[in-house]
């Protein structure tokens, strides 16, 4: 058995960061340390109800000789030996002066003629033509779907219930029109508000989180697919601002070195204010690039 003494927790948001934390506090590398996870962690929903990884760990220099908890390999049985296949003799080669009847032998019915006796391959289609990339819209502007009223009064009543199962003192407010309808949850008192902003997360991740679920549940009242633009107090009013503002001052520094930006990773309704807020100006043009959630937006010379 191991030298239980010689081994201590170590907890972090994940399996990786307790790791970290165990080499740097036995100052040794991961290959030198052994350890246990004890429990992988838990994000838990929207931020709540998250637990920490926990494992034990010690360096092995410090087990004095005991067996480490994490089986080496030279402890796994050694597979079993392959089976010898019989080796036959080789096949003794053919007489010069004997005939060759394979050779002079007829093709045998059924089996497909040399390629050189096939006939030619018949031609391809012609692929139809895509787009130049410069009359292509961006994704963001060509996926977004129509707003009805049927699926703002849907989404409304399901964020409703929902802002009221979570225990906020909140109201749900409809602003806009149309495909700029927003759903915005406002509080009803000064505390509401503030608990509210801690509801909104790290750039939004949280109220991403909130309209992701708000969507599927009114997609699938509805029998289709739905979506509706979730708010909490008009927090992406403020964020269109700012990132309007950085789409110009990345539009200037395009102009003024003649290279492209790349700005930091967006939802798809972020993406599309910055395509908005340059499609208009002259000598730049903008394209998205990357996969979800790293899917941003690069300004590039026109």
């Amino acid at each position: 058995m191991a030298n239980e003494s010689a081994y201590q927790e170590f907890t972090g948001k994940s399996v990786e960061e307790a790791l970290k934390g165990a080499c740097e506090a036995f100052k040794v590398g991961i290959g030198d340390l052994d350890f246990e996870i004890i429990a992988p962690g838990s994000r838990g929903v929207l931020g709540m109800g998250a637990e920490p990884a926990r494992i034990v760990a010690a360096p092995i220099s410090a087990l004095g000789g005991a067996a480490p908890k994490r089986a080496g390999e030279s402890s796994r049985p050694a597979p079993a030996p392959a089976p010898v296949r019989e080796e036959r003799a080789p096949r003794p080669a053919p007489r010069n002066d004997a005939p060759v009847a394979r050779a002079a032998a007829p093709q045998a019915a059924g089996r497909p003629a040399p390629r050189g006796d096939r006939g030619p391959r018949p031609e391809r289609a012609p692929r139809p033509e895509r787009a130049p990339r410069e009359d292509r819209e961006p994704r963001e502007r060509r996926e977004r779907s129509e707003t009805t009223p049927e699926m703002i009064s849907g989404g409304k009543e399901i964020l409703e219930t929902l802002v009221k199962h979570l225990g906020f003192e909140a109201e749900v407010r409809v602003t806009g029109t149309g495909a700029d309808t927003v759903l915005n949850v406002a509080g009803t008192s000064p505390e509401a508000v503030d608990e509210l902003n801690n509801l909104i997360g790290g750039r939004g991740e949280r109220l991403q989180a909130i309209q992701h679920l708000v969507n599927l549940m009114l997609s699938r009242k509805m029998g289709e697919w739905a979506r509706v633009t979730v708010d909490i107090e008009e927090y992406r009013g403020r964020r269109e601002a700012q990132l309007r503002a950085l789409a110009r001052k990345a539009a200037d520094r395009v102009k003024e070195t003649g290279r492209a930006v790349q700005l930091e990773p967006m939802t798809a309704l972020e993406r599309r204010w910055i395509h908005v807020e340059l499609q208009e100006m002259d000598g730049i043009a903008t394209e998205s690039a990357g996969e979800e959630p790293e899917r941003r937006v690069v300004v590039i010379p026109a």
